[in-house]
């Protein structure tokens, strides 16, 4: 119900949830991410979270969706950045929890973000549920019978 630019609603969330939790030292991470359907202009903020991943097949190849901007409820005075670009038919954006790249195996190895991206770029032709779903499949693989660390949260648009 906020009005204001991407960058003004999530400096004023910031702003509310440090008010609740300056003095514990707690904080949460976002990735804000807005997509205008008519003209495929993407706006996004970060706040504290990993970068956003897109695939572009026209290129072929991957790219992060940064900038910077620090976790939420760390400081109440930090204004936030929106960054943008336009997106093209056919591109793909990833939205991730760390707990994709830092899945481990048997051997205490790590999935990866050079894994991640293959999978990405060796499945763009699917739907964005397949990629999800082929994503999930070659982490669940490369785990084994090594139970997982941490949440694997994903989220996968295609542009058409």
């Amino acid at each position: 119900l906020q009005s204001g630019s991407v960058a003004e609603i999530i400096t004023d969330v910031n702003r509310l949830v440090s008010a609740d939790t300056l003095e514990t030292g707690q904080f949460m991470t976002l990735f804000f991410l807005v997509i205008d359907a008519q003209t495929g202009r993407i706006t996004w903020v970060r706040a504290g979270h990993h970068p956003a991943h897109f695939y572009s097949p026209i290129r072929g190849c991957c790219g992060e969706l940064d900038g910077e901007g620090i976790s939420l409820g760390m400081t109440k005075n930090w204004k936030y950045r929106e960054y943008s670009l336009t997106a093209k038919s056919g591109e793909i954006f990833i939205l991730s929890t760390d707990g994709v790249w830092e899945a481990q195996n048997e051997k205490g190895e790590m999935f990866g973000h050079k894994r991640f991206k293959e999978i990405i770029g060796n499945n763009a032709v699917l739907s964005a549920d397949g990629i999800r779903e082929s994503i999930i499949e070659e982490v669940v693989a490369f785990q084994g019978k090594t139970p997982p660390d941490d949440d694997i949260t994903l989220v996968v648009l295609k542009y058409l």
